[in-house]
């Protein structure tokens, strides 16, 4: 693989680590365990697509449905704080891509037109009928991107959450100080590498392995035990390999015209964190000065696709506003879902 492919993979997956909670403290928590998050702890609807099934998370009634699309890390778990929210206004479904949460593993490893294959047959099968709104954060927005691509008469309303645009890695590579904040180039190699530790079973969390392979970033301090205890089992080989599939596959496929292609009328909200890089060190401080200039411009961009979109920067959030900043997310397809009711004139 040639060191810019690879130089752009690793920060793709850096910049998305935070999309999912992982590692679990050793020590259980004395506050009062978040109920929300329960239900995820088990499947919900397991629609089969032809020999193997997909978990939809569906909840709420009413129309149009809002389909939630999970950055690279994660799955429907990570909408545990948005989802019964939105639900109290419409249908909305939260989806685990093949080999994530509860989903089946695909034959082979997945790129992005593969999730959005299967997402579409799920809808179709569940059957759970458009038309949607959807909410794609990070990779899952560049998802999103590409499903209103593909079938464009069924998508009506879009948030983009922190995404990225699908030829930002090459963007990155010609940022001052790149190379020093970046390090080095082992981590699609360390991902592949848990995935041989867990093929023959769950990696457990007494294994001296378990904080490489799952320490993103550590479960909510109020995570019920009853969570705790399961999140070993969505640690698969499947997992793993699928995450360094996913991200290698923005560059050796051609995504970028999803972020050209116009929408049109079509209510969107994009939303963005103040901060796009800063890992407490000075060189990530420097490169934070100059890199957020540009993320902030690319999401910019991404608002214009549409006459109608709007960029908003969400001051003290991480890259995973859902989690830090719920009510941003949940505003945002407030807003979307008013628009689209009201018919209000762009």
């Amino acid at each position: 693989m040639p060191r810019f492919a690879l130089h752009g993979i690793l920060a793709g997956l850096l910049l998305t680590i935070g999309d999912v909670v992982l590692a679990q403290p050793t020590t259980a928590p004395s506050m009062a365990e978040d109920q929300r998050i329960l239900p995820y702890v088990e499947p919900d609807q397991l629609v089969n697509i032809g020999g193997r099934r997909i978990n939809l998370h569906c909840t709420g009634a009413g129309g149009p449905t809002v389909i939630l699309m999970a950055g690279l890390f994660s799955w429907s778990v990570v909408w545990y704080k948005t989802q019964p929210v939105i639900a109290q206004k419409t249908r909305v479904c939260a989806f685990d891509r093949a080999g994530y949460g509860f989903s089946d593993p695909a034959p082979r490893p997945q790129i992005l037109s593969d999730v959005v294959d299967d997402l579409h047959a799920a809808l179709n099968a569940g059957p759970i009928p458009g038309p949607y709104v959807l909410v794609g954060h990070s990779l899952g927005g560049i998802e999103a991107r590409l499903y209103a691509q593909r079938w464009p008469k069924e998508v009506v309303g879009m948030v983009l959450v922190d995404t990225a645009s699908a030829g930002e890695g090459l963007i990155d590579e010609n940022q001052p100080g790149f190379d020093e904040v970046i390090g080095g180039e082992s981590y699609a190699a360390d991902m592949l590498h848990c995935a041989f530790l867990v093929a023959d079973g769950p990696l457990e969390p007494s294994r001296p392995e378990y904080n490489d392979c799952s320490s993103a970033s550590a479960l909510p301090s109020d995570t019920p035990t009853a969570f705790r205890k399961a999140w070993p089992q969505f640690l698969t080989a499947y997992y793993f390999a699928d995450k360094v599939s996913l991200m290698s596959s923005v560059y050796t496929h051609r995504y970028d015209s999803v972020d050209h292609r116009r929408l049109g009328a079509m209510p969107l909200v994009v939303l963005s964190i103040e901060n796009a890089w800063n890992n407490g060190t000075p060189a990530g401080a420097r490169f934070n000065r100059s890199y957020s200039k540009v993320w902030t411009a690319l999401q910019q961009g991404l608002a214009h696709l549409s006459s109608r979109g709007v960029h908003r920067i969400i001051k003290d959030s991480g890259h995973h506003i859902q989690l830090d900043k719920p009510q941003a997310v949940i505003d945002a397809v407030d807003e979307v879902l008013h628009q689209l009711h009201t018919g209000a004139k762009p």
